[in-house]
This record gives structure tokens, sequence and C-alpha cells, in this order.
């Protein structure tokens, strides 16, 4: 059953819980223009083409060429102006990339897509929060990452909460900063053993852990008699095998390319979820 004509006078409101669904719902003419439009990757095993990915108001367009990538953002320009959005242009890059190798091209005229900056292939853009060029910038993000989780942690310590509710801010305010790279950029446990070994350095320093006490009760749940703070070797080793058990059963099309793109490659994350697998069972079964 059709409803009557809806008009629109207003925008959604930012905080109104509706808000985030209706956007949603304003975009979708997007996404189904994008995949009719026949362009985008054909990716290597499936029959599916990537023309985008998109999440809420960041879109990510690819192309196999030029004339792609032109096509794409005429579609995103027709969209938007149908539904009476803007795009922050200040936002928005573009690179073109030939096996591997960032290509120069000059574009005449004085057209939409030519009012996208072209990437300065020395620095990144930020997608979802993860910086990224032609790849991600696996070394940088890391050394941001560190950087912000340590500036956090400190700054809890250096409160007066109970020693309690400061292993809870941890938790709640430093560890999700690196907890959300988990399966995105490549950590090693090497890395992340050296991180926990600064937390318990500064927890010492902070008055709020003995030199000598058990590092083990450190980690402990608190109702099982421990201290409760997250460790993030073990943060890392179940959000990434979460994350494998999520892509290997999902039947999404999109979560299918991704499953495919993962065996073909042997990616990093696929191999680490495995060796953990691995060494749980080895555990379980002694």
């Amino acid at each position: 059953m059709q409803s009557q004509s809806i008009q629109i006078r207003k925008g959604i409101f930012q905080g109104d819980s509706l808000s985030p669904l209706l956007f949603c719902i304003a975009l979708i003419p997007l996404t189904n223009e994008l995949n009719r439009s026949d362009c985008g990757y054909q990716v290597h095993g499936t029959e599916r083409k990537i023309s985008h990915l998109l999440y809420m108001d960041d879109l990510k367009l690819l192309g196999r060429n030029e004339n792609d990538l032109k096509n794409e953002i005429k579609i995103a320009q027709t969209i938007s102006k149908d539904i009476n959005m803007n795009f922050g242009l200040e936002k928005c890059a573009r690179i073109c990339l030939k096996r591997g190798r960032v290509q120069s091209k000059m574009h005449e005229g004085n057209t939409f897509e030519n009012d996208i900056k072209v990437l300065d292939p020395r620095k990144a853009y930020k997608y979802l929060g993860i910086e990224e060029n032609f790849d991600i910038q696996h070394k940088n993000e890391k050394e941001k990452l560190k950087k912000e989780y340590l500036r956090r942690l400190r700054l809890v310590l250096g409160t007066e909460l109970s020693g309690q509710n400061k292993i809870q801010a941890i938790g709640s305010l430093a560890v999700p900063v690196l907890r959300y790279s988990f399966g995105i950029v490549n950590w090693h446990q090497e890395e992340l053993q050296k991180l926990d070994r600064k937390t318990r350095k500064l927890l010492t320093i902070h008055g709020q852990h003995h030199p000598k006490a058990d590092v083990d009760r450190l980690y402990v749940l608190r109702k099982q008699g421990g201290r409760g703070l997250m460790q993030l070797e073990a943060a890392h080793a179940v959000e990434i095998t979460k994350l494998v058990e999520y892509v290997d059963r999902k039947e999404d099309p999109v979560i299918q390319v991704v499953r495919t793109h993962q065996h073909n490659t042997d990616s990093a994350v696929l191999q680490t979820a495995r060796y953990l697998k691995t060494e749980v069972q080895e555990k379980q079964e002694k």
C-alpha cells in the first residue's frame, strides 16, 4: 500500500533517535544506483563488483578507471541534489592507482568532480576513523593510537577516583581507542605485550599496583577476586577471533566478498585467528 506524498519541510535533528534511521533510508537510492552502474572492481573469485563503501555519511567510491569514478561521482551528485544534501568537499579527496602506483592525471574543465582535491601520496585521509592512502597506514596509525591510549591512561590515573573506578575508567575510556582498530590495523603480539607492561608500569608509578603484586590477579574479574583490568593482548585475541567467526558465518554478499578475499590472500587477521584457535584448543585438550 502506497502512502500519500510527504512534504519534507525540515531536515533531521541531531540527537533524535529516529534521525540515523531516516538518514539511512534517504541514502538507499544512492547505494542502489551505484550498484546498478556497472562500475567498480570485479572481486577475484566472485561475480560481484564493489563500486562503493558506505557507512552513514562516510562514502568511499571505487572505480576501475577515471571514467568509472567520474560516473560514480555524477550519480552521488545527482542523488544528493535530489535529497537536498550537500557534499563536504573540504573533506573529500581522490586518488588514482595503477598496479599499486599513484598516477597523476590532469583534469580539464570546470566540473564537479574536478572540485575534489587530489590526495597527496605522502598524506592520508581518514575513513571510519582509520587513516588510509592507497593502503592503511599501519605504522603511522599504530603510533597515533598508542599515543592516544597512553594519554587517556595517564589522564585517568591522575584523577582522584578510587582504585576500582580507575580500573573501570581505563576499560571504558582508554582501551576502546586500541580495541576499535583490532582486526583492521595489523597489531603484533609483542607490541601489545609491550603496551600491557607500560600500563602496569604507569599503574605502579601512580600507586595503583605494587611492583611485587601478582600480575595475573590484575587481569582477573573482580567478582572472581581480581582487579578487573582489561589485558590488551587478550582483548585483541577475543576481538579478531569474533571478527573472523562473523565473516565466516555471515551470508551478506559484501561479507562473502571479504571472506573470499581473506582466504585468497591468507590475511594477517585470518592467520592470527587460526593460531589463537589452535592455541585455545591445545590448552583445552591438556
